[in-house]
């Protein structure tokens, strides 16, 4: 019986570190979930990451003008506050679709620092990315 419990919290734990994306290395690590959704985190072109917890707690009405470079794919700011932008590839996504990807990226915190930059794909949704202002230049480039 002991051991029985012993190896449940052991599960238990190792659920929790693999709920969360983890920077390692100053790069990014992969994490491949159910239903094609994967994370990475990045160091690079970080956002403050309390500017980004602000931006998701209160969204302004979404912008949908493309900031790409001419010539590359779309790339979305719908919402930026301060330091901190959400970027999409994906035009008209539903502002609750919006903040769960925000939300899902604040998992990317670089914690002692107070930093998040990374990207997710969600399902059909498309890509998303919580980055600082410039971050569209290099958002979607390594996924």
């Amino acid at each position: 019986m002991r051991s029985s419990l012993i190896v449940l919290s052991n599960l238990s734990l190792l659920g929790l570190a693999l709920a969360r994306p983890i920077i390692q290395d100053a790069q990014f690590l992969l994490r491949l979930d159910a239903g094609e959704t994967r994370t990475q985190c990045f160091t690079q072109r970080a956002a403050q990451a309390s500017d980004c917890q602000t931006l998701l707690s209160s969204p302004p009405p979404p912008d949908w003008t493309n900031v790409a470079a001419a010539g590359s794919a779309p790339v979305f700011k719908p919402f930026c506050n301060a330091s901190c932008c959400l970027f999409t590839d994906t035009k008209g996504v539903l502002t609750d679709d919006l903040v769960s990807a925000g939300a899902t990226l604040l998992g990317c915190e670089q914690l002692g620092k107070g930093l998040v930059n990374g990207v997710t794909k969600s399902g059909t949704a498309g890509f998303f990315c919580l980055a600082d202002a410039m971050g569209a230049e290099g958002c979607f480039d390594n996924f």
